[in-house]
């Protein structure tokens, strides 16, 4: 297969350049959340539970909003990993997809801290805005390791 030519190649990275800053941008700003969201997580849990809760009801709810936060950060490492490495740096499709779940994800998990909503929110946002951003990064470097096919 043909490479694109150099011209070609420099309007498609003005073209997505903005867009990379946008998703870095937003993908801060969704780090963030989920780090506030981690460092709350108790708040939630007591918000949640009835009245007389227990010691035991506690610690359950703490513990898994503990493995719903710990999830969504090592998602972030794996997209970090892909972003950093130029593995889905310059796809215009993956950076809209990570624009849009980091925007929507970053907005409800800090919704979900301000509001003192229930912890087990956090286990949709990630399903959605965490986990499928992590899953297309991981198919694009696997992708970019079967077929040997730089993009920068």
């Amino acid at each position: 297969p043909q490479r694109p030519s150099r011209r070609r190649a420099n309007a498609m990275l003005h073209r997505s350049g903005s867009l990379v800053v946008l998703r870095f941008v937003a993908m801060v700003g969704h780090f963030f959340a989920a780090l506030v969201f981690t460092f709350s997580r108790r708040d939630n849990v007591v918000v949640a539970l009835k009245f007389d809760y227990t010691d035991a009801e506690i610690d359950d709810g703490v513990h898994e909003a503990s493995v719903a936060s710990a999830l969504i950060l090592s998602c972030f490492a794996i997209e970090a990993v892909a972003f950093f490495g130029g593995f889905s740096l310059f796809s215009a499709l993956l950076t809209l997809l990570h624009l849009t779940c980091h925007t929507i994800g970053g907005i409800l998990i800090a919704l979900v801290v301000l509001t003192k909503a229930h912890y087990q929110w956090a286990w949709y946002i990630f399903a959605f805005f965490s986990a499928v951003p992590a899953v297309s990064d991981l198919c694009a470097v696997v992708s970019m390791c079967i077929h040997r096919d730089k993009r920068w």
